[in-house]
């Protein structure tokens, strides 16, 4: 009688690893890819290098092979994590690499599509993942020090260059038996048009609707002897109030009007109208209600605890770094400020959201994009033009857009701001965030982007 472990022992996990690691090989070579390094021959963080020059360039796919059960959340995992982070950082934007994760078993198989299934991805899971890889013993201090140095920004990036894919050696299997029958993988492929997916949808836009707005206009002549210029010089740009051929046009009576306002309108000649069938009546008057309903907007940001500042004519809205002794500031659960207090010039990075008006046939509308402001002391000291370039190339080298980080950022203003809201009093605004209906997209998935043809990673092993 006798009892043997085929799986368990040293020599047995080691071979079926190397077997395994054989198979993956055959897979990425069935899609079109050349293997430039492994392991056993070159040692190292990476198991495999991979090349695909006739659709991506001399852009790598680093791969990580987990025979073994693999947790998320696992030391090891994490520590490994980090350092593809590090060398992926450390390289130029156009030269980064993507790295794909193979798992033979995933644990908690859900909990992995909320880090790396852009789908499912979701803020609180990717900040809990960044904060377990900052926290990491496995890693050196110096390690997670330069871990922490860059922002969350450019670690999002990182996951979304990260494939994690379950496959176990059957999977494997049958997915190259299905490349080698078609011609989907060979370069030509890719050079054919496909057609996008026929499904009506609703999409999330960075447009905001006034279903509401003030109710009242107050019109009076501006005081003899006053100008424009020193008029427009010493008005705050968040009280809704704008000059023009010597009239003054406010949202606020008179008596609310702060001084630097009230000292060039003439009480005796105010009248009130309404204010929505006043814009309507031309185009004239709808400018000037564009300019008076974005200081409402500006004004509602202040009462928030933001500054307002108009940089060039683009209006921004962004929190101020009270606390000197914290590293963070954040609001409705979000980081909005970070201080990064480098020896030679300390600065701190703020979100911030820059805010347009649109306005059609006497109807209004918000347009916002998130951006990113420096400041020298958490408030009001902008760095700006060449000292700035420098820090925007370091949190944003890419230049290109990320849907699924826009969006996020753009529901966190809303919380911030409540849009979607209705007015809370006579100068406030309703608001309803705009959703656009399309009938035509691009695949959702991997198994979307095999019919459709995508060159993009195609595979799905669940």
């Amino acid at each position: 009688m006798a009892l043997t472990n085929l799986l368990g022992e040293r020599e047995a996990l080691a071979k079926n690893s190397e077997i395994y690691g054989d198979k993956v090989q055959e897979y990425m070579e069935a899609m079109g890819y050349y293997i430039t390094e492994t392991s056993p021959t070159h040692g190292g963080l990476v198991d495999q290098k991979y090349e695909l020059p006739e659709i991506r360039g001399d852009r790598e796919v680093w791969v990580e092979l987990k025979w073994t059960d693999q947790r998320r959340h696992g030391k090891k995992f994490l520590e490994e994590m980090g350092k593809y982070f590090l060398h992926y950082m450390d390289r130029s934007p156009e030269k980064r690499f993507d790295v794909a994760i193979f798992g033979r078993n995933l644990e908690n198989f859900k909990e992995w599509r909320k880090i790396f299934d852009v789908t499912k991805q979701t803020d609180e899971a990717i900040q809990e993942f960044y904060d377990r890889v900052c926290e990491n013993d496995k890693l050196s201090d110096d390690h997670r020090r330069k871990i922490k140095s860059y922002p969350m920004d450019d670690f999002e990036k990182f996951l979304s260059d990260t494939h994690v894919y379950q496959a176990d050696y059957d999977s494997l299997l049958m997915k190259i038996e299905e490349f080698e029958k078609d011609d989907r993988f060979k370069p030509d492929f890719f050079q054919r048009e496909a057609e996008p997916i026929i499904d009506r949808s609703e999409l999330t836009t960075n447009l905001v609707e006034i279903t509401e707005y003030p109710e009242t206009l107050y019109i009076g002549d501006q005081v003899e002897g006053a100008t424009q210029e020193v008029a427009f010089k010493l008005r705050p740009f968040t009280v809704p109030t704008w000059f023009k051929s010597n009239k003054v046009y406010s949202l606020l009576p008179p008596e609310e009007m702060p001084r630097a306002v009230k000292q060039f309108i003439d009480p005796d000649t105010v009248e009130e109208t309404g204010f929505r069938s006043w814009v309507e009546a031309d185009q004239g008057n709808a400018d000037i209600g564009t300019r008076l309903i974005r200081a409402v907007v500006l004004s509602k940001g202040e009462d928030r605890g933001c500054i307002a500042i108009n940089y060039r004519s683009d209006y921004h809205l962004y929190f101020p770094h009270e606390d000197p002794e914290a590293e963070v500031r954040k609001e409705e659960g979000r980081q909005v400020t970070k201080h990064y207090d480098e020896a030679e010039s300390p600065f701190f990075r703020h979100h911030s959201l820059r805010i347009g008006i649109l306005e059609y046939s006497g109807q209004y509308f918000l347009t916002l994009k998130p951006a990113i402001l420096f400041t020298t002391n958490g408030k009001e000291n902008r760095i700006t033009g060449e000292q700035a370039k420098p820090l925007h190339d370091r949190f944003s080298p890419s230049r290109h857009g990320n849907n699924r980080k826009t969006r996020s950022r753009i529901n966190h203003w809303w919380k911030i701001l409540d849009y979607g809201d209705p007015k809370q009093d006579e100068l406030d605004i309703g608001t309803k965030p705009v959703m656009l209906e399309v009938n035509k997209r691009p695949p959702k998935d991997t198994d979307e982007r095999d019919g459709t043809m995508q060159n993009r990673w195609i595979g799905d092993f669940q």
